[in-house]
């Protein structure tokens, strides 16, 4: 491997390494009533809203977010990660919003490794396209085997898994504007699993 991959994958698994942190939400959940949670998350929005704050003043900076110019003038994907699991937990039913969060939380995480291992350099990596299929088939993989093990059935997680390499996959453009995948994964995933639940009665 060259060094330029080798310094794209360092500084991926440094980012992926807080990524996967976030499955301390769909853990918590397992354990804890809605409405505690839900309490968590009003305090975690708080917490958000400062540190954003203090980032766009130049105040503070986060080191898993990129640092490219560009990125700094954006909302931090983390954001987007907070507010894909609370809409989660919300609207789908348990089980299901333990799977879809952490598809997000392991499978994102390792579709960006094989992302990182393919690319040439930081603006291949980091360019909003649809992604090579060898990287699609390390998310549906890793998802698949997360659906399966939460909710004990093949097709609803081979449903869950297929939504999730759109909304990973895929760019999903809205007036011009690409949604980040952080909000994008835990839905789509969640919402092709609630489908197949509904059209098929459960289970």
């Amino acid at each position: 491997m060259n060094p330029s991959k080798l310094t794209i994958l360092r500084e991926e698994t440094k980012r992926k390494t807080i990524h996967i942190c976030g499955v301390t939400i769909p853990v918590l959940y397992f354990f804890l009533p809605k409405h505690l949670v839900v309490l968590g998350f009003v305090f975690s929005f708080f917490v958000i809203f400062v540190l954003e704050w203090l980032r766009f003043r130049g105040v503070i900076s986060l080191p898993f977010l990129r640092q490219s110019e560009k990125e700094k003038k954006k909302i931090g994907a983390y954001v987007f990660f907070v507010i894909g699991a609370f809409i989660s937990i919300l609207i789908f039913e348990k089980s299901i919003a333990i799977a879809s969060i952490l598809i997000l939380a392991i499978g994102d995480s390792a579709s960006a490794l094989a992302g990182a291992v393919k690319s040439e350099d930081n603006s291949e990596m980091y360019e909003k396209r649809i992604k090579p299929p060898e990287v699609m088939l390390v998310m549906f993989a890793v998802s698949f085997i997360i659906g399966y093990l939460v909710l004990h059935s093949l097709p609803v997680a081979a449903f869950g898994a297929i939504g999730a390499v759109i909304a990973d996959g895929v760019p999903l453009r809205v007036y011009g504007v690409t949604i980040d995948d952080n909000l994008t994964i835990p839905l789509f995933s969640g919402i092709f699993m609630m489908c197949f639940w509904w059209a098929f009665s459960g289970f």
